[in-house]
């Protein structure tokens, strides 16, 4: 067989024998924000979503959810793969509802890292205000003659003056979005266990009801499922291709050699290049793109990978190692299969001090 048909034949396979993927259950577009089990529509089928993870779709623009009692908040964005969801005040004044009670009571949702937080109602002038390092303003909160601050309740190692020029005014449970954030208004992360669709999430399958009736879930599909066309083409271009023709050199070689020498390629003539596991994947940091959309570096606007501008609300991982941006679906499936950073090709390291990963959000 000639090496241009070897070449061929092995293209063909790769798109032919490529893991095959299953059609979502019941996604919907809210705005454009996809929705998708276990979240639903309550005008959808109750097998659309699991129970109590139900939103409403206000003027088909803005997915809503209503907390049983603590009122609705405006869903900036759903993360399948971490299950965490970032909801914000209608009226872009978390930390008021927050204060009113925030109660999850009834419903799938934690906070996502909270930390206890002391709120102060100050006097507006300067030098009454804390200077505390952590200590955030919150300019919703606050009037012409006052101001409010939330301090960690742990560093309350504050002058004496705090106990005069300002009142405490409650302590609560911030989040770790709202705590870390350079303005708490506009919104905060809750979390959720159940259903646990984190592994399949992160093979990029579908999670889904296993049967028409109870609460089993299941995962369908393989690691295609999920990303765009053009992130799929990238990927199998990227990676599949140079494989192919590798493969197809390897066999075409190997036949000469049989031909001409009589010998059989050993075992250790054959090289397996794996990419990065999960639990090394997750230790990246990943970022939550604000809307003015500012990175570190402002020219790293588009993923190399999909070749897509980033957008508003869309997730990023960086490498540790270059600090290089990309989709994090993209650069996920990426190192999976390669050990080199799609931008400058220099290698992850394959061992690292494996810590959760955490949110980093831009302005």
């Amino acid at each position: 067989m000639a090496l241009t048909e070897i070449v061929f034949f092995s293209i063909f396979l790769m798109f032919t024998l490529q893991p095959s993927t299953s059609v979502e259950v019941c996604p919907v577009l809210c705005g454009t924000q996809l929705i998708r089990f276990p979240f639903r529509l309550n005008t959808q089928s109750g097998r659309c979503g699991y129970p109590r993870l139900d939103l409403s779709c206000k003027n088909e623009a803005h997915a809503i959810l209503t907390l049983p009692f603590s009122g609705g908040f405006t869903v900036v964005n759903i993360d399948y793969t971490f299950q965490n969801i970032w909801i914000e005040d209608p009226d872009s004044c978390a930390p008021r509802r927050i204060l009113q009670g925030l109660n999850l009571a009834g419903t799938p949702f934690d906070l996502l890292e909270p930390r206890s937080y002391t709120f102060f109602n100050c006097s507006s002038a300067s030098s009454t205000v804390p200077k505390l390092a952590e200590a955030k303003l919150i300019s919703c909160l606050s009037g012409k003659d006052f101001s409010v601050v939330a301090i960690p309740t742990e560093r309350l190692d504050l002058p004496a003056s705090l106990s005069t020029s300002c009142s405490e005014m409650a302590k609560v449970l911030l989040p770790l979005s709202l705590s870390d954030w350079s303005d708490p208004g506009d919104g905060f992360i809750l979390t959720w266990n159940e259903p646990d669709c984190k592994l399949c999430e992160s093979r990029a399958g579908t999670c889904m009801f296993k049967n028409d009736t109870g609460t089993d879930v299941g995962c369908s599909g393989g690691f295609n499922d999920g990303l765009t066309r053009s992130t799929k083409l990238a990927i199998v271009f990227g990676v599949g291709v140079p494989f192919s023709f590798i493969l197809g050199l390897v066999i075409y070689l190997r036949g000469k050699v049989e031909d001409h020498q009589n010998l059989n390629l050993t075992a250790s003539s054959v090289m397996v290049v794996k990419g990065l596991d999960g639990q090394i994947l997750e230790s990246y940091p990943i970022t939550l793109l604000g809307e003015s959309r500012r990175l570190t570096r402002p020219s790293d606007n588009i993923c190399s990978i999909c070749l897509s501008e980033y957008h508003a609300k869309e997730i990023l991982r960086t490498i540790p190692d270059c600090n290089h941006y990309f989709h994090a679906a993209c650069i996920d499936e990426w190192l999976k299969l390669n050990v080199v950073c799609p931008l400058c090709c220099s290698s992850p390291k394959l061992i690292s001090n494996i810590t959760s990963s955490r949110y980093l959000i831009s302005p």
